[in-house]
């Protein structure tokens, strides 16, 4: 299924990336929810706190580029960033995964915004398991809130398993603060060590 925009959106103003291009902001992408919430687009209230909590979660996003920058989250919570990547002329997208505990390079910056016009869109953001996680969740036709997401109770990185069992809806800078907590915690640490995680007061 294509793009079907949301009635329910984000209540910032205009957003361009520090990497740009403009080209979804003019388009009126900014704070915009589509599929019931399978991928929405930051805007000026969620983008520049989005941008502190990736860098907080994963730091090695400045050893690719200093100036990459947010564009779009998926249902997972997955944040999307445009970067200048070296060796690759063209702006790349990077995908930001606290489910997985990684950084990735996504696709171009032209392959992302081709992605958007696909039928298939659904395919390209696991659409399939958000439909199964929202009819097991009793909310097959329900749009999840642009504040929150879907995520692995315990990370896949963690010995987590892709399970609907392992799957909770969560506020999503909530999942993005803890999430970083957490990777600080067990970045280089050897497999199988044990944490104790604080959650504070």
């Amino acid at each position: 299924m294509a793009l079907v925009v949301d009635p329910a959106q984000g209540h910032g103003g205009r957003w361009v990336p520090r990497r740009g291009p403009s080209t979804l902001a003019d388009a009126g992408y900014c704070g915009q929810s589509f599929n019931q919430g399978l991928v929405r687009f930051h805007d000026s209230t969620t983008g520049p706190n989005y941008r502190q909590l990736v860098f907080e979660a994963f730091p090695e996003v400045r050893g690719i580029d200093r100036k990459a920058d947010v564009l779009a989250f998926d249902w997972h919570g997955c944040q999307y960033l445009t970067a200048k990547v070296k060796g690759e002329s063209d702006l790349m997208v990077l995908k930001a995964d606290l489910g997985v505990g990684a950084v990735d390079v996504w696709a171009t910056g032209p392959e992302f915004a081709a992605v958007l016009n696909l039928d298939e869109v659904g395919e390209v953001f696991n659409g399939e398991a958000y439909d199964q996680w929202r009819a097991a969740a009793g909310r097959p036709e329900g749009q999840l809130p642009f504040t929150d997401c879907v995520e692995f109770t315990m990370p896949l990185y963690l010995g987590g398993e892709e399970t609907l069992e392992n799957l909770q809806l969560i506020d999503l800078e909530v999942s993005w603060t803890i999430g970083a907590q957490l990777r600080a915690q067990t970045r280089g640490l050897p497999e199988g060590t044990a944490i104790k995680f604080d959650f504070g007061e």
